[in-house]
């Protein structure tokens, strides 16, 4: 290669260096409301870790406030592998998930900007269930088995019925869903809303009371009022609480109809003055659940808004298809975390392994946050938070204060050495030294790597690795001229001669490097792509840049015959 082709491709690295760590204002377009605007956002070229610039630390543990989890351990390990891959899909740069003794999993996010939509994401059970609802009416043939057993419990002051208490928890979500029928078996439209005779629980404009029926006297019947599909029925929002009292004791469980659960729906609506929520009775045996789900992306269609398709694997669609064809015109819940999501679809045909969940007027966050959880997979256990810490910045600018002024005392070091040692040649290696810095910086900025404490350690460690190819180089040329060789033989035979040792060290460190970052976390990772990073900016300036260094100095000086080495 030509001396002019080499010093070109020197500043073209150069050039796309500084672009990487140069910080700008890019636009990027944001979704806010049901419309997208464009916002300026200031880009950092360089992100820093937990301990550079704090975030937040969780621990969580599984949650048996409910009835124990059987093979906790298990669960565990799981519930790790769960919330990891929750974790990496988030966006956090290096973030660290690692098991804390045998019951609690630790969670540190950098930089964490959103931390109440982190514990949401990182806690959320995302279990899918596809159920058929109850057309049997099995829950108004249970209702006196039920009123007696909620006067059982008024009588032993169990539960203290009429308690009207808010139920924040079941807050709605908006959500409806909508499937997409196998194309080779079914028209495309494979799913509507209930017929038009049925009350829509969505229709917040019908202010009609006379709509609502007149509940009976009942502890448990007064509470419920029919709704206007098979399984459905509707509970004051001000009774909820109190329903899921009911619904929380064994003595109602043991009265529920044989083969139906109780769930909620994730939606309001206003009836006259009244806020209602339905609740619907639904076969206990799923057709099939979320854990046949291979992929799930959020998405915005210009007619129906923000929405999160999702897709089964082989296995999970012809299961899918087999178990629809089987209820055509029944209706279908989709039920999220035990929670229905919007009104029950009909099914119209047989439908395949593509569906799709509206969000009934949720942002772009939302789906993604649903899909994202949906990928990732179902917890295997609930878990909950014991303990949230913020890790403040004071720390993390003492650790980089610490990082520079290490930095600094060994790069001083270097220059000493090689000045005083290799003289000219050791001044050419000192401006290969600069160039590396640079394109190791440049490196880290481009392919969006995080630094972190340990990757300032990394750092420091590859100055030496670039510096210990530059010695075995200047060796060799000291030993050629030694033989008697000219100064441009002995710097082609020093080149030469020391490459086999040069890529021998190199290609050792990286691998080394590769294995830590493959199975370590963390710091232990920020630390391997720092030294990946050193590595392959060592072997570009000590190989190609020190060598055009020289090439230009024989040029300029005309062949010389003597190097200060």
């Amino acid at each position: 290669m030509t001396l002019k082709y080499r010093i070109l491709i020197i500043a073209a690295l150069i050039l796309a260096s500084v672009w990487a760590l140069f910080p700008r204002t890019v636009v990027e377009r944001v979704r806010k409301g049901s419309g997208f605007t464009y916002d300026s956002v200031k880009r950092v070229p360089l992100k820093r870790g937990l301990d550079l610039q704090g975030g937040m630390h969780l621990a969580l543990e599984i949650d048996e406030s409910k009835g124990a989890v059987p093979q906790k351990a298990e669960a565990i390990d799981r519930a790790l592998k769960v919330v990891r891959t929750r974790i990496d899909q988030f966006g956090v740069s290096e973030p660290v998930v690692q098991k804390a003794g045998a019951e609690r999993i630790i969670v540190e996010l950098p930089g964490i900007d959103d931390p109440e939509r982190a514990q949401e994401v990182v806690q959320k059970s995302a279990f899918l269930q596809f159920q058929i609802t109850d057309k049997t009416q099995a829950l108004e043939k249970a209702l006196p088995r039920l009123d007696a057993a909620v006067k059982q419990l008024a009588s032993t002051g169990a539960v203290r019925p009429g308690a009207a208490r808010p139920d924040s928890a079941l807050t709605g979500s908006g959500l409806q869903s909508l499937f997409t029928a196998d194309t080779s078996r079914a028209p495309k439209d494979t799913t509507k809303s209930p017929t038009d005779t049925a009350k829509s629980p969505t229709d917040t404009t019908k202010t009609d009371t006379a709509a609502v029926p007149t509940p009976t006297s009942g502890g448990f019947s007064k509470l419920i009022q029919q709704g206007g599909m098979a399984g459905e029925y509707y509970v004051a929002e001000t009774d909820v609480r109190t329903m899921q009292d009911y619904l929380e004791t064994a003595g109602v469980k043991a009265a529920l109809p044989p083969g139906k659960v109780v769930r909620f729906g994730s939606d309001t609506t206003s009836l006259g003055s009244q806020v209602y929520r339905p609740l619907y009775v639904l076969d206990a045996r799923p057709i099939i659940t979320g854990e046949r789900l291979i992929d799930a992306k959020p998405v915005t269609d210009p007619r129906e808004g923000t929405l999160v398709t999702f897709e089964f694997d082989n296995e999970g669609g012809r299961k899918f298809r087999s178990e629809t064809s089987k209820h055509i015109q029944d209706f279908m819940a989709i039920v999220l975390d035990d929670r229905v999501m919007g009104r029950p679809p009909v099914i119209q045909s047989a439908i395949g392994n593509r569906g799709q969940i509206t969000m009934g007027g949720k942002d772009l966050q939302a789906a993604s946050d649903l899909a994202l959880v949906l990928r990732a997979g179902s917890l295997p256990a609930p878990l909950k938070i014991v303990e949230v810490r913020n890790i403040g910045a004071s720390l993390g600018q003492d650790s980089i204060d610490s990082g520079i002024r290490a930095g600094l005392v060994a790069i001083g070091f270097l220059v000493l050495i090689i000045l005083i040692y290799y003289k000219f040649s050791g001044m050419l290696a000192i401006g290969g030294l600069i160039l590396y810095v640079l394109f190791t910086l440049g490196m880290l900025a481009g392919f969006d790597a995080v630094l972190t404490l340990p990757g300032l350690a990394g750092f420091v460690l590859s100055l030496g690795v670039a510096v210990d190819a530059n010695v075995l180089i200047f060796e060799r040329i000291r030993e050629e001229l030694d033989r008697g060789k000219s100064v441009r033989l002995a710097i082609d035979e020093g080149f030469g001669h020391a490459m086999s040792a040069i890529v021998d060290s190199n290609v050792t460190a990286a691998l080394t490097a590769i294995v830590l970052y493959q199975f370590g976390t963390g710091p232990v990772r920020g630390f391997a792509v720092t030294l990946l990073a050193g590595i392959a900016a060592s072997m570009i300036t000590s190989i190609f840049v020190v060598r055009t260094f020289y090439m230009v100095w024989l040029n300029r000086s005309n062949n010389a015959q003597a190097l200060s080495i």
